[in-house]
């Protein structure tokens, strides 16, 4: 068998070898392009205008896998027959739609089956079987033409970019059985834009521009770019539009450029030329240049497929707003805080489109209409919302499998969700989710038997589309930022065979978006009353043991209260859609556990009568993560993060809740470490009677990631690659803490964990399946260098001091 495979590969590297023997022209493979004599255009910038792209090799050799599968599905596949095919099945579905034209639900079910059939039968017909469109790749050939045709696209972008008189050349290189192109890019003179100037004979006009000249893409002292022509073209018709210049376009912007200037000073350097803006403001008679609001209409239609006409329709006028509702109401109020366009107000396309987001944003519409017409005396515009409400009630479920990082198996689990939309007439919405679920894992006190654990919670919130503030306060400056407020209240239960958990939890959140980057959550009140049963007498005594080392995990199961206010603000310039872009990615929060304890000094006994003996905790915690992205091709992206933050207890415990201690290791931390399991500091791993290791609760977290992301293969989705290098630990900041666990600047740098390894990942769109595996290079509990430790017949035995960690997860890990 196995020489059966190793015979496969070399006759696939051999047929993937092999020139093919057409022409001349097309008989090697493109190689890679290099660039030579660009100084300020970059490389990357030249690379993109490359439609062409070499096939890939093997380790960088000169051998092409997936051309020599694309050549081997060749030789069995036949278009002629897949042509007939797709012809059958396009007879197959006109005869039968014939057959049923005259029953409309009938010829809805063929189409829908018809329709995956020729997707599926044209798809063979363009892009061959199996082995040639899923495992292999079309082999790409060099050719002279299209290379002629990158270098004039190349100078083309040289000229738009200031490099009027630029020039480029291309010189092929054969090396084995392909050819590299070298492009010689000669820049020469670059051409400096040395001043603008705006023409505007409309006062008005020639004042709003001027007045917001500093958000110019266009200005002086800079390289002559003819992409900022056009983004100065939009930026000044929608600046003019939003101060009611309803009829102007970009087509009334032209430019006159001066390049007669000369500077006997920079002539040798560069070229100056000055600019013109012509800002043509249309003035037709009998119209006005800016248009007002006459009115404001805002209908809500009946559900789809309903009748118009069977139905009643309720009309109110709310802030001179003409509210028209069918068959289900909502507070003028409400609506009124979404609606940004106003009657008597000047025209605003922005405005009209933040209403129209506004409304999107309060999950109570499925669509959101916006048109305007213009008044009778062609003076005014008629501003007219149009809507179709959401179901009121929504159900949805989920089933799945629970997947554990350890040793455990997979175990199910259901979701059940409950929504009520428009509760009281008020935007508001009601969300109930019930969850149940089985996790099969290993003993926590390092018995090798998998056992199970079961957990049901059940979480419940009323939204509001405002803030629910005193006095309305901060209501009308955040009516614009998408506000919400989130009242909530949910029981968590656990029963695992060391002990049973429950938590009940009551929160109510602010949260603001004052742009489509920045995000703001403010909750001012996040109450938790943990109590853990039935505690098996071994586990205490391990609690026990672990706690005289220094451990405080016996606090999270004592019966106790966790009040506090916290703060978090997100910045986000990544798209949520489409291929990933040179983004940032920043979050900041700040929370203070126990702050109504020192302002309410009662508060604690109030509590101890209703709920019993409790345990407190008082705390500031703080932590920031902030990522970096640079995307290095269409499928391909270079990633780093940083990820900080540390905890302060000053109550009578002088510890915090476990779950706000700081942890290192784990699929989204340094993946060589098992989750929860590095530091901290040089201490070495805690471990139990049975030689199983403890999480480490630490005080202080300071992490770093570095990952490069590409494109491997697609099989029904894309299965892309990973290789990254992690690096970073946690503290104790506490005077308890032992030497090896304290933070201290003179040994910071050896107690500094790195880890390396790769990851594949499995995008299927929906979702993303992670599997990162990763390796020590130099562990701090060791304090060495620990990567040539790493035994290839040993790779998952976890007693060696290194070892393959496999990690498990689902999305990207930052």
């Amino acid at each position: 068998m196995t020489y059966s495979w190793v015979l496969i590969l070399v006759l696939l590297s051999l047929a993937s070898c092999a020139p093919r023997p057409a022409s001349q022209s097309r008989s090697y493979y493109l190689g890679n392009s290099s660039f030579k004599g660009n100084r300020i255009i970059s490389n990357s910038e030249l690379d993109a205008l490359i439609a062409q792209r070499p096939n890939r090799r093997f380790l960088g050799l000169p051998f092409f896998p997936y051309v020599g599968l694309y050549r081997f599905g060749e030789l069995f596949y036949n278009k002629e027959e897949k042509q007939r095919r797709l012809i059958e099945v396009t007879q197959n579905y006109q005869k039968e739609s014939r057959i049923y034209e005259n029953n409309p639900r009938k010829l809805d079910k063929i189409q829908r089956k018809y329709a995956k059939k020729l997707q599926k039968a044209q798809v063979r017909v363009d892009q061959g079987n199996f082995w040639m469109r899923v495992l292999g790749e079309v082999p790409v050939y060099f050719d002279s033409s299209e290379v002629k045709q990158n270098a004039e696209k190349m100078q083309k972008y040289l000229y738009n970019n200031g490099f009027f008189n630029a020039s480029v050349d291309y010189k092929p290189d054969t090396i084995f059985n392909r050819i590299r192109v070298t492009y010689l890019v000669a820049e020469r003179k670059p051409t400096m834009i040395r001043d603008i100037q705006y023409q505007i004979r409309n006062v008005l006009a020639d004042s709003i521009v001027r007045a917001n000249t500093k958000d110019a893409v266009l200005v002086g002292r800079r390289r002559y770019d003819g992409d900022a022509f056009e983004e100065e073209r939009i930026r000044l018709e929608t600046l003019l539009r939003n101060e009611g210049y309803l009829g102007f376009t970009r087509q009334n912007i032209s430019y006159l450029v001066n390049d007669t200037i000369r500077n006997p000073l920079t002539d040798s350097l560069f070229k100056s030329v000055d600019v013109q803006v012509r800002v043509n403001v249309p003035d037709q008679p009998g119209r006005p240049l800016r248009y007002r609001i006459n009115s404001v209409h805002f209908e809500v239609l009946p559900s789809a497929g309903q009748m118009d006409s069977t139905f009643r329709k309720d009309t109110t006028f709310h802030q001179g707003i003409h509210y028209i509702f069918t068959d289900k109401h909502f507070a003028t109020r409400i609506l009124d805080s979404k609606i940004q366009v106003r009657p008597g107000a000047i025209y605003s396309q922005k405005k009209e489109r933040d209403s129209q987001q506004q409304l999107s944003l309060t999950d109570q519409f499925r669509f959101v209409n916006y048109n305007y017409t213009l008044d009778s005396s062609g003076k005014g515009v008629n501003s007219y919302f149009r809507v179709i409400p959401l179901e009121k009630y929504q159900i949805s479920t989920d089933l799945g499998l629970n997947v554990i990082q350890l040793q455990g198996a997979p175990g199910p689990f259901a979701n059940f969700s409950y929504k009520i939309r428009n509760v009281f007439n008020g935007l508001e919405n009601f969300e109930a989710n019930l969850r149940g679920g089985i996790e099969l894992v290993p003993g926590f006190l390092g018995n090798q038997q998998i056992y199970r654990s079961e957990e049901i919670a059940l979480n419940t919130s009323l939204i509001f589309p405002r803030l629910l503030t005193p006095a309305s306060i901060l209501q009308k400056q955040t009516a614009g930022y998408n506000p919400r407020t989130q009242v909530g209240l949910g029981y968590n239960y656990v029963n695992r065979p060391e002990y049973t958990r429950t938590n009940v939890k009551m929160a109510m959140t602010y949260s603001w978006q004052p742009t489509i980057h920045t995000l703001f959550n403010v909750s001012l009140m996040d109450l938790n009353i943990l109590n853990t049963q039935n505690i098996r007498q071994d586990f205490q005594s391990l609690l026990e043991s672990l706690q005289l080392q220094g451990n405080n995990l016996i606090n999270s199961f004592q019966k106790s209260f966790v009040s506090d206010i916290n703060v978090n603000f997100v910045y986000n310039t990544n798209a949520l859609i489409g291929p990933q872009r040179n983004a940032r990615y920043l979050r900041v929060a700040f929370e203070s556990g126990g702050t109504t304890l020192n302002v309410i000094p009662k508060q604690e006994q109030l509590i101890k009568n209703i709920f019993g003996d409790l345990q407190f905790y008082k705390y500031l915690r703080w932590n920031v993560d902030y990522r970096r992205y640079w995307p290095s091709g269409k499928r391909s992206a270079f990633v780093a993060r940083a990820n900080t933050g540390a905890i302060y207890s000053y109550g009578d415990s002088k510890v915090p809740p476990y779950e706000k201690y700081f942890f290192a290791g784990g699929s989204s931390s340094l993946r060589a470490w098992l989750p929860r399991r590095l530091g901290p500091g040089s201490s070495p791993p805690r471990l139990t009677p049975n030689n199983l290791s403890i999480e480490s609760p630490s005080e202080f977290l300071l992490e770093g990631n570095l990952e490069w992301r590409g494109f491997l293969a697609k099989f029904f989705g894309d299965i892309n690659y990973a290789f990254f290098i992690d690096a970073g630990n946690v503290w104790n900041l506490s005077r308890s803490s032992t030497e090896s666990q304290k933070l201290e600047a003179g040994k910071f740098l050896r107690e500094i964990a790195v880890g390396t390894g790769f990851g594949l990942r499995y995008d299927l769109s929906f979702f993303i399946l992670r599997f990162d595996f990763g390796v020590k290079v130099y562990d701090p509990s060791l304090q060495r260098f620990v990567l040539d430790e790493l035994e290839l017949n040993r790779l998952f035995r976890r007693s060696q001091s290194n070892f393959l960690n496999v990690n498990l997860g689902v999305g990207y890990p930052f």
